[in-house]
C-alpha cells in the first residue's frame, strides 16, 4: 500500500468514527425535537448557537483549524435545525 492509500484509510477510519458521533448527536436532537414539542419552543435559539460556536473556537487546540471547526458545527448545527423542523412539521 502506498503512502496515499494508507493516509486515505486513516480518513475513512476517522470518517466511520464521525459517522457513529453523529448519529449520536441526531438521535438527541430528536429528544431536543419532542421537548420543544411539548413545551412550545421555537427551533433556533441564537444564543445557544453562539456559545456553541464560541466554545468550539476555543476549545480547539490547532488554533489554525479554529475557523474551519466553527464552520463545521455551524453546518451540523444547521443540519440538526432542519431535522428538527421535520419531526415537528410531522407533529402538527
Amino acid at each position: 500500500m502506498n503512502e496515499l492509500e494508507n493516509l486515505r484509510e486513516k480518513i475513512d477510519t476517522i470518517d466511520k468514527e464521525m459517522i457513529a458521533l453523529f448519529e449520536k448527536r441526531m438521535d438527541i436532537v430528536a429528544d431536543i425535537a419532542a421537548y420543544k414539542i411539548k413545551n412550545n419552543l421555537p427551533v433556533l435559539n441564537q444564543n445557544r448557537e453562539d456559545i456553541v460556536v464560541s466554545k468550539v473556537k476555543s476549545t480547539v487546540k490547532n488554533k489554525d483549524y479554529a475557523d474551519s471547526a466553527a464552520d463545521l458545527i455551524k453546518d451540523i448545527m444547521e443540519i440538526s435545525k432542519k431535522f428538527q423542523q421535520k419531526l415537528i412539521s410531522k407533529q402538527q
